[in-house]
């Protein structure tokens, strides 16, 4: 409290109350504008009306986000900088996002230019901007995943959307330092379409995860047609054989037969898929588990061919309409 302060008869309770109220509108100025750009960035991969139009829980998410670091102090005036910024464990695993070329301008002074772009650390920052709370995975067979915090939960996306997100990375990097940089290139070469959907394809590798992560007691919830799916406690191969097959003496299942059917029962009950090596696995293990019966490569079909499959269990009938048969054991 200073001298004038005193003079002027305010109390110390009065200037305390009003530092708070000029750090509760900075906080809420920073928020908003942060908030802002999670918006514009999500929007790209969301899917139109899938998602509430209002959010209950910025605050919530505000304060995720608050410790994970804001922009830098300075202004980028280099691509890489730009990017470094946003993505600073990317730039340390995979390194910058451009390798440059350095020349004079009109004026003499020296510009880089982004001549090589590293498909590597691109690949790498689609898995989102920390300091926004974003985050994206990729599952095999069942596509990428990300984050919303508007419905708290992982929504899928297409990689379409994927690759449009990317391009709109070179676009603002591109917009933000036209006065500082030759930006050509960033609009151009670097936004190609053939350059784009390779590193999405490479993203699927970078950014690949497994079934577990949407499974277990640790794992994500899902929002999928405008429902929340909560976190299977147990894998959905496991789910599928502990409710579609019984013993049945005498009977045959393939394993396709029954891949048939649990891919419905997936589709039926918003659960995510295994692809097919996995499913045989998992379904093996439990079958032995249940009923002592190992996994046989004898199992023949309609057309003379021997499958692997089991003998002495059947897909109850409600299971059955979703699945081909094997008809004879060796």
């Amino acid at each position: 409290m200073s001298y004038l302060d005193f003079e002027r008869g305010v109390s110390a309770e009065s200037l305390r109350r009003q530092r708070e109220a000029e750090a509760a509108e900075c906080l809420r100025a920073e928020m908003t504008q942060r908030w802002r750009e999670s918006e514009r960035i999500l929007g790209i991969l969301r899917t139109i009306s899938s998602i509430p139009e209002d959010i209950a829980g910025m605050d919530q998410w505000f304060n995720r986000v608050r410790k994970l670091g804001s922009e830098m102090d300075h202004e980028p005036r280099t691509p890489n900088e730009w990017f470094q910024v946003r993505f600073p464990e990317a730039v340390r695993r995979f390194g910058r996002a451009f390798f440059n070329e350095t020349k004079p301008n009109l004026h003499g002074a020296q510009v880089e230019i982004p001549l090589i772009l590293n498909e590597d650390f691109f690949a790498a920052i689609l898995s989102g901007e920390k300091r926004l709370g974003h985050r994206m995975v990729y599952c095999p067979g069942d596509g990428f995943w990300f984050y919303d915090p508007r419905v708290d939960a992982f929504c899928p996306t297409s990689d379409s959307k994927v690759e449009l997100l990317l391009s709109n990375y070179l676009v603002k990097c591109g917009e933000a330092l036209e006065p500082f940089a030759d930006t050509r290139l960033l609009f151009t070469e670097h936004r190609r379409p053939s350059v784009l959907n390779r590193i999405v394809n490479k993203a699927k590798t970078v950014l690949e995860t497994d079934q577990r992560f949407f499974e277990g007691a640790n794992g994500q919830t899902r929002y999928i047609e405008g429902k929340r799916v909560l976190a299977l406690l147990e894998p959905s191969p496991q789910l599928f054989i502990k409710s579609a097959v019984a013993r049945q003496e005498g009977a045959l299942m393939s394993a396709s037969e029954a891949y048939l059917a649990y891919a419905v029962y997936c589709d039926r009950n918003n659960l995510p898929k295994a692809e097919y090596s996995v499913f045989k696995t998992s379904a093996g293990e439990l079958i032995y588990e249940r009923f002592q019966l190992r996994l046989r490569h004898d199992i023949k079909t309609d057309s003379g061919t021997s499958t692997h499959g089991w003998k002495h269990v059947a897909l109850l009938p409600e299971h059955m309409e979703a699945s081909g048969k094997a008809v004879e054991a060796a």
